[in-house]
């Protein structure tokens, strides 16, 4: 049993308990995508030359699917982020581009360095 019920506050109570949780998961998949976008950057000066320059090139690719196939995350992004979505918000492309050039971004905190 969720706790949950169907209509009134309680609706209102879960709609909200949803939308903070997929704030909580978008931070998650924010953490990790600077994760691996550094991590790429550091193991690239290790490759060979023409691998680690391949690599550094494309440190931004493949981190994340597209979330607005799904409904939740569309609900999402324009009741809850008054459609700004949190993927593409400026600060966070500018820590990603930071990243992936090799300079120190402390926009949003490393989980490793």
């Amino acid at each position: 049993m969720s706790g949950y019920e169907i209509g009134g506050d309680s609706c209102l109570r879960c709609e909200a308990d949803f939308f903070l949780l997929i704030d909580h998961l978008v931070t998650d998949i924010q953490h990790l995508a600077s994760e691996v976008v550094r991590l790429r950057h550091m193991l690239s000066w290790y490759l060979p030359e023409h691998l680690g320059k391949t690599i550094r090139g494309e440190s931004l690719s493949d981190l994340h699917g597209s979330y607005y196939d799904y409904c939740a995350y569309s609900d999402f992004v324009s009741r809850f982020c008054d459609g700004d979505d949190p993927m593409e918000r400026e600060r966070y492309v500018e820590h990603m581009r930071k990243l992936s050039n090799g300079e120190e971004s402390n926009e949003i905190r490393s989980l490793t360095f």
